[in-house]
């Protein structure tokens, strides 16, 4: 599955899940891999990243349509877009302002990065990578505005896979299981919650952000030409449950 020679925009690329997909398309030969981190901080970290050592690393916060237009405007060239931006659920998600945020970071954020990329993509004949979540497929009471907001981008992935097709434009999501990042440290550490997670997944273990790395080659490679408007569950099992 040759991706060689490319360019791929990883927005969250200096996160756990993101900054695992940018690792491995960093590694193919001929690669140009760039990836954002909302905050300074986030920018910082992923400049001192040993997996992103071969990336650019730019500031983006994905609610910012003009600083999306000016990174993707900027490119001479795109074949990849992996949409991996984003926040975890918290008790805010049971408020307005908390369950507004989430939906523009997730959900709203992933449409503008597509809307802005897209006649990059179809110069190329290039591909969307989305990222979506187990929580796209059911319910949770713990994150209703990080369910809505996958859920969102599931369908989402449907919709510009049929909007788009005609130009070339292949559009997939991953949904990753519960993985193993920072974001989730507090899950894993929870005695009742952090058992049923693992009662549920036939594997018998957490996922690994880098898990999700063959998946996101298979997704981008040009030899996929066919697949198209798919969300592929890495989860170890967990949606069989």
């Amino acid at each position: 599955m040759a991706t060689s020679g490319r360019t791929f925009l990883v927005t969250g690329g200096t996160g756990g899940l993101g900054g695992a997909i940018a690792s491995g398309f960093a590694d193919e030969s001929g690669s140009t891999v760039i990836v954002t981190g909302a905050t300074q901080a986030e920018v910082d970290a992923g400049r001192a990243d040993p997996r992103l050592s071969k990336a650019r690393v730019e500031l983006l916060d994905v609610r910012d349509n003009d600083a999306i237009a000016s990174l993707i405007g900027g490119l001479s060239s795109l074949d990849v877009l992996v949409n991996a931006a984003g926040v975890s659920s918290s008790p805010a998600d049971f408020t307005p302002e908390g369950f507004a945020r989430t939906v523009d970071i997730n959900l709203n954020g992933t449409a503008r990065a597509c809307f802005a990329a897209k006649d990059l993509l179809a110069a190329s004949r290039g591909n969307i990578i989305n990222i979506a979540s187990v929580q796209s497929f059911r319910g949770t009471g713990t994150g209703p505005a990080y369910a809505a907001s996958k859920g969102g981008v599931m369908l989402l992935t449907q919709s510009l896979a049929i909007a788009w097709g005609p130009e070339g434009i292949r559009v997939n999501a991953i949904a990753p299981g519960f993985m193993r990042t920072p974001m989730t440290t507090k899950l894993i550490e929870d005695p009742v919650r952090g058992k049923r997670i693992i009662d549920h997944t036939p594997v018998g273990r957490w996922g690994e952000p880098e898990d999700l790395v063959p998946g996101a080659k298979f997704l981008a490679a040009p030899e996929s030409t066919f697949v198209t408007g798919h969300t592929l569950p890495i989860d170890g099992g967990y949606l069989t449950t």
